[in-house]
């Protein structure tokens, strides 16, 4: 990675942030004043540094106070270093340690990207409008102020903003008062709590709001565009039941006063935990009856609980550097299923979670080139490289393995420590580990080391038929080509028998269990982070015992899930993992279901052969026949909340293998249908997804209107992936060249192009595309987390390695600190396909063909 940047806290400490903005609307500009106060440390020094970015430093005045009074101290030059993102403040004189206050007058842009300040745009009564908001997270404060921009250099805010009269204005802290300026008003906050430069966050515009209040008197607002708030009732109601839950479980009350949820219509993440201005992107936090998806629903109540979090974990204490991202991600994230199961216990969450989490994690871990939890951060554009899925999913797993391993009142009590311990300041890992070590009495520190500071986890080689039943573990890489490290976790076993020890913590021992029985398993209930490779004789007894109804939900799930990425990585074969998903005919798990249909989904993308697709058709048919025939279309009064989220898996997988009662009632449904609403969300998916993989250019022309009169987010998302499916070259020109006009928003890019490479008939384009409008990337989303994913995206869609001459030429004269993982992992990935297809085509053709 790139080279270290210097540690600006190391030289100067803020306390407090004087900060008057004034945003110029149609301009696309801004001015603004601030006056920071705190400490020079170190050595004395003819400057001060601090952080900016695109600002322009019109005035400094620069204030000594010590014992002697107030000295003001002269500027010689002021130099702005682009490179390192600083203004460097010099003088004639020797800055000592001590106190200062340093006021700067600035001007700076507004612009189309979604970080710093910048504008987003929605219609309300036919006109055009726009809201001013900001997203200050990683490292964009300095865009929209000189400050310290690092997360340990927390100081408190005084925010006031000048505004158009008439609007509503958020920030962190409440209104204290306004100013009357004629047409514009000055409003003037109340001080922040002590809080990191990435936490301040404004938002003014036309908004409205729905309003309720905690046990505890803490003012809850969510607020929306006019025409959307009244789709924000459900999201009001899980941040009051949320903020009254962690209240109780953090025994440490919500520090503020008010805590306001606003909706976005252009929000580059999901969401963001500006300290009570929490910010969303609209899809994670409006809740439609008419036009919510099921699944969509459980992700708002996640995101709410995630954020909800960080209020605590990242705002109340939070990690020194971003080497320690996982202390805010993965608690958030791991919090966050808690919190939605204490409030949706019918929904059984923890079994989503080892799919949607665990499932995740695993997948990017299995890279050779993944990285640890802990995660050295040299400079800020790294950053961008590990806000994914080892920072939040894995993180989030292994702490599930914590919990399991200390107790909930073990674990709980260590979180309530930590807190009160570090309340308002920073930690770093070692600080988490000694609180919870203190509250159990458990060698946590020792047990955690291996899972956050290696990189990747363990496959677990069980002889368990053999003559002399065995375990070994080795580290699990998806390419067989990758030089193999030797390593070794602690693994807790989690035996569904008596075993001992329970724990693998070398490389090979005997396996001694009471009672090896058919349907012994490892990792009973999957909330350890490792996966399983059986031998074939044991596999095929397991098999048996899915078939007869012996196996647990979680445990058919896990048993498939490692049997498909073992086949992937050649230490099983795929005819094994087919042979083995023939047992599943009865299976009416939603969770397990949506293992299967990734499964069947990874042999089609990267097989990519005529033969297997059709021989794959007649056996996702068979398979899926039992479910189709109990769910049908319709919901039923009797239908369980998983028999909801199940349908839409079946569907789509009958509509693959060419079910002809699927396929001609998605094209009778399309055809009949004038609006969105004429189909239940939860089954839009299949219906647009099938009409765009059979249909021509009247069925993108139909989509294609619908999506540009769409104002539901997740529909807009949802007619994307149709959009993007269809054969037709001249289509797939079309749907690319929609991405760069005023049809799709900026935030939903991202979607069009990673929907796209996985279209088989589309990939070549969208990668010729992808290069011949990177400009156009660079400048409206380059400063997206999305936009470093890109080479992730284009390397999932192609599995021959004549590809990569091309790919590795593109990206090395594109190349940055921010890209340098993603192309690895991306060229990694198309390795690891084409080996996979290479060893297992034919023999997968020869099986489809019996």
């Amino acid at each position: 990675m790139g080279k270290s940047v210097a540690r600006l806290f190391e030289q100067f400490q803020p306390s407090n942030y004087q900060l008057h903005l004034i945003p110029d609307r149609e301009a696309k500009a801004f001015s603004g004043t601030v006056t920071i106060r705190g400490k020079k440390v170190g050595r004395p020094a003819q400057r001060l540094t601090f952080h900016q970015k695109g600002l322009k430093i019109t005035s400094v005045q620069i204030i000594k106070h010590d014992k002697k009074g107030d000295q003001k101290i002269a500027i010689s030059r002021i130099n702005n270093q682009a490179s390192f993102d600083e203004v460097r403040l010099h003088s004639e004189a020797q800055f000592y340690p001590g106190e200062y206050t340093v006021t700067m007058e600035f001007t700076g842009e507004i612009t189309r990207p979604m970080n710093g300040i910048y504008p987003c745009f929605f219609t309300h009564k036919g006109k055009d409008k726009q809201l001013m908001a900001t997203q200050f997270e990683s490292h964009h404060a300095r865009e929209a102020f000189p400050c310290i921009d690092e997360p340990e250099a927390k100081a408190t805010f005084d925010l006031a903003l000048t505004t158009p009269v008439g609007e509503t204005v958020l920030s962190n802290a409440p209104v204290r008062t306004v100013l009357d300026e004629g047409q514009q008003a000055v409003n003037i906050f109340e001080t922040t709590p002590k809080m990191s430069t990435y936490l301040l966050a404004f938002v003014f515009g036309e908004l409205d709001f729905l309003e309720a209040k905690t046990k505890d008197g803490v003012v809850v607002r969510a607020y929306a565009t006019p025409d959307n708030v009244k789709y924000t009732e459900f999201a009001l109601d899980c941040a009051v039941k949320t903020l009254e839950f962690y209240n109780e479980y953090f025994d440490i009350p919500y520090p503020l006063a008010k805590c306001d949820f606003i909706a976005l219509p252009d929000f580059a993440s999901g969401a963001m935990e500006n300290w009570g201005c929490i910010t969303f992107r609209e899809q994670a936090l409006l809740v439609d009856p008419k036009n919510t998806s099921l699944h969509l629903k459980q992700y708002v109540a996640n995101v709410i609980a995630h954020e909800l979090t960080h209020q605590w974990f990242g705002n109340l204490v939070t990690m020194r550097w971003w080497t320690d991202l996982w202390l805010n991600e993965s608690f958030a994230s791991w919090m966050s299923w808690l919190a939605v199961d204490h409030m949706f216990p019918d929904w059984k969450v923890w079994t989503q979670f080892i799919v949607d989490e665990q499932g995740l994690a695993l997948k990017l871990d299995a890279l050779e080139h993944t990285h640890p939890i802990e995660v050295e951060v040299k400079h800020p554009d790294e950053i961008r490289t590990i806000f994914d899925a080892i920072s939040y999913e894995k993180g989030a797993s292994v702490l599930l393995m914590l919990h399991d391993y200390l107790g909930a009142d073990n674990f709980r009590d260590g979180l309530r420590l930590y807190l009160k311990r570090h309340a308002y300041g920073s930690t770093d890992t070692v600080d988490l580990w000694a609180a919870l070590e203190e509250a159990s009495k458990q060698p946590v520190k020792e047990f955690m080391g291996a899972w956050t500071s290696q990189s990747g986890y363990p496959i677990v080689q069980a002889r368990v038929a053999a003559d002399n039943p065995s375990l070994k573990q080795e580290r699990f890489y998806l390419n067989p080509a990758t030089k193999k490290e030797t390593t070794v976790w602690p693994i807790p076993l989690l035996p569904s028998h008596d075993m001992d020890p329970s724990t693998l913590a070398k490389a090979e021992q005997p396996l001694m269990a009471a009672d090896l029985t058919d349907e012994f398993v490892l990792n009973h209930n999957r909330t350890s982070f490792f996966r399983i490779a059986y031998d074939s004789e044991h596999l095929g007894n397991l098999a048996k015992a899915v078939k007869s109804g012996k196996l647990n939900e979680l445990d058919r799930l896990g048993l498939l899930s490692d049997s498909f990425e073992a086949a992937k990585a050649g230490y099983a074969s795929t005819v094994d993992t087919l042979k083995l998903l023939e047992a599943y005919a009865d299976e009416d798990s939603a969770v397990v279901w949506d293992i299967i249909a990734a499964g069947i989904g990874s042999i089609r993308l990267v097989m990519d052969d005529d033969e297997v697709r059709a021989g794959l058709k007649p056996f996702v048919r068979r398979l899926t026949a039992k479910q189709f025939k109990r769910l049908g279309w319709e919901e039923k009064g009797s239908d369980s909340h998983f028999d909801r989220l199940l349908r839409p898996s079946i569907l789509g997988l009958s509509s693959y293998g060419e079910e002809p009662l699927v396929v001609d009632e998605a094209k009778r449904r399309f055809a009949d249908m004038s609006k969105p609403e004429d189909i239940h969300p939860d089954l839009r998916g299949v219906v647009y997804g099938t009409v765009a993989r059979t249909g021509g250019k009247a069925e993108f022309d139909k989509l294609l209107a619908m999506h540009n009169t769409a104002t539901n987010s997740e529909e807009r998302v949802t007619l994307s992936g149709a959009l993007t499916g269809f054969e037709q070259p001249e289509l797939i020109k079309r749907a690319l060249q929609q991405i760069t006009s005023d049809d799709v928003r900026l935030q939903d890019a991202p979607y069009w192009i990673a929907y796209s490479f996985t279209n088989r008939h589309a990939k070549q384009i969208t990668w010729q595309w992808l290069k011949d409008n990177w400009q156009w990337l660079t400048k409206h989303i380059g400063t997206d987390l999305s936009f470093f994913r890109m080479p992730i995206y284009a390397g999932r869609g192609f599995s021959d390695t004549a590809f990569l001459p091309e790919f590795k030429d593109f990206f090395e004269n594109h190349m940055s600190p921010a890209f340098e993982r993603p192309v690895k992992q991306a060229i990694e990935s198309i390795e690891w396909q084409a080996a996979w297809k290479q060893r297992d085509l034919e023999p997968i053709k020869k099986h489809l063909k019996s």
